[in-house]
């Protein structure tokens, strides 16, 4: 899919051509690193069942953990394109793709690195936002 998606048809990941694999795991390394920061609160709301015992629990948790993740894997493409974007226009006499298509480990690294970091940056802006905006299960407790 990212071969498609940044026109890289024509290229394989494998040992002949490093510099698309280095890049093409900085921008999974970023996905997984933003999405691991959702991981609390999708306990925190499995917790919910565990305290409160309610079996109509169980599509609230769901449905709570599939929307934080969704938009949490919304939110991680669309920080990564903006960067890519970002990138591109601050090195606008480096041919990006073409570099990676001629094997440039430079290149590569260089990509990878502005990504990763970018994403450390973003990490807990995307957070507060899932958390404010992705309502939690409410649990209703008559006594």
């Amino acid at each position: 899919m990212l071969l498609k998606l940044f026109r890289l048809k024509d290229q394989k990941i494998n040992n002949d051509n490093l510099a698309i694999s280095i890049f093409f795991s900085g921008i999974i390394f970023s996905i997984g690193y933003l999405l691991s920061g959702i991981i609390p609160s999708i306990i925190n709301a499995i917790e919910l069942i565990r305290i409160h015992k309610q079996d109509s629990m169980y599509f609230e948790i769901f449905k709570y953990s599939s929307i934080a993740l969704l938009i949490g894997f919304l939110m991680s493409c669309i920080i990564l394109f903006t960067s890519f974007t970002l990138l591109k226009s601050m090195t606008k006499y480096i041919k990006e793709m073409s570099e990676l298509k001629q094997n440039n480990m430079a290149v590569a690294l260089l990509l990878s690195s502005i990504l990763i970091s970018i994403t450390l940056i973003c990490k807990d802006s995307l957070i507060f936002l899932l958390d404010i905006y992705v309502p939690q299960p409410e649990v209703v407790k008559f006594n």
